[in-house]
């Protein structure tokens, strides 16, 4: 089965992505997202039918790191460090989350 994406708001409501739609919706060239691909800032969970699938949690973070790279004209190696302290931040926010769940019980 084939998604395709009409804007930045069915992310919310799809949990996979092809290639060419994180391209598409990080606002990258093929090539560009090849290269993320081949860097490790993004990578496929899943592989149907010949195609990989990247997360919708990854592709946030990644259209995230794409936007910085717009907004300060940085290089895709910037973008793939970028996306590994998104995703550290992710992870502290969730145990910090956690541990306000924990104490106030």
């Amino acid at each position: 089965m084939t998604i395709h994406i009409i804007d930045t708001l069915a992310i919310e409501t799809v949990d996979r992505f092809t290639f060419f739609e994180v391209a598409k919706l990080c606002e990258l060239s093929h090539d560009e997202t090849q290269e993320l691909i081949d860097y490790g800032a993004i990578t496929s969970d899943e592989l149907r039918e010949g195609e990989s699938f990247y997360s919708a949690q990854r592709l946030s973070l990644l259209q995230s790191a794409c936007k910085q790279r717009r907004d300060y004209d940085l290089d895709l190696f910037s973008v793939v460090i970028c996306v590994q302290y998104l995703e550290e931040v992710a992870d502290l926010k969730r145990q910090i989350e956690s541990l306000q769940a924990l104490s106030s019980l």
